[in-house]
């Protein structure tokens, strides 16, 4: 990979620096490259500008803060760089899918924004709390959403596509037990975590789902539709993978509307 050596140095300073509020130029002058070369050089590598991808990170950090210190949100706004709490709740929104308030309820969807890691051979990222949470749930179905129509959502506003989410989320909190866990695996990809040990049980939970495909949510004085689809198969851990999303989908049944049906 062309530069291997320093954009892996840029991703190191970033996560060494995370809580500083480093400049890009800072992040370029530890990375041995100019400010344009790094912004070129770090969206073609990882899909995601410089700024993105240090919010992406903060936010994750501050997800699981939330949960596990139920640290006050003032005092996060404070140690992730923002001024003001409304700042750092929309920054906060637009990665989790809901407001801070919201995720110390539980009715959430799990940040799983992990340190990207380059090597010779690649990009890869370890998602430790997906793999406990799958590990855990080892023989169960595992069942992955995304939003199909969220390109059309997005072109009406960024505001609509957040929107489109978190209604997204709220659908699937809507069906699922208390028990059951959601992660957001990808920019639209929610992985569901079941305790389900049969096929009809997951496909139940599909058709309850995927019943509200259409329905729509306000935003700016208009009706947005929202639709869903979901693949899903029974759990079998594969720990080297680097694509979580990706494995699911390509071992498991898709379906796109509440009249699909698949056999296990």
């Amino acid at each position: 990979m062309e530069k291997y050596f320093e954009l892996k140095r840029a991703l190191e300073y970033i996560e060494d620096h995370l809580l500083e509020n480093c400049t890009q130029k800072e992040i370029a002058k530890a990375s041995f490259l100019s400010l344009s070369s790094l912004q070129k050089l770090f969206r073609c590598a990882f899909g995601y500008s410089i700024n993105e991808y240090i919010m992406r990170r903060k936010m994750t950090l501050a997800a699981e803060e939330l949960l596990s210190r139920h640290t006050p949100v003032q005092e996060l706004a404070a140690r992730y760089g923002y001024s003001t709490t409304e700042s750092f709740s929309r920054a906060f929104r637009k990665i989790n899918c809901c407001l801070p308030s919201e995720y110390r309820t539980g009715r959430i969807s799990r940040a799983v924004f992990s340190p990207l890691m380059i090597s010779e051979d690649g990009v890869s990222r370890e998602v430790p709390i997906l793999i406990d949470a799958i590990r855990s749930a080892e023989n169960c179905f595992v069942m992955c959403f995304d939003v199909i129509n969220l390109g059309e959502i997005a072109a009406l506003s960024p505001e609509a596509a957040e929107l489109a989410l978190m209604q997204a989320v709220q659908r699937l909190h809507t069906h699922i037990s208390p028990d059951m866990q959601v992660f957001r695996i990808g920019p639209d990809e929610f992985a569901l975590i079941t305790h389900f040990d049969q096929a009809a049980d997951a496909e139940q939970l599909a058709s309850d789902i995927l019943a509200h495909n259409g329905d729509t949510f306000p935003c700016k004085g208009q009706a947005v539709p929202l639709q869903l689809r979901v693949w899903y198969g029974r759990n079998i851990l594969e720990m080297d993978a680097q694509n979580p999303a990706q494995v699911l989908k390509d071992k498991v049944h898709e379906r796109t509307s509440s009249s699909d049906s698949h056999e296990s």
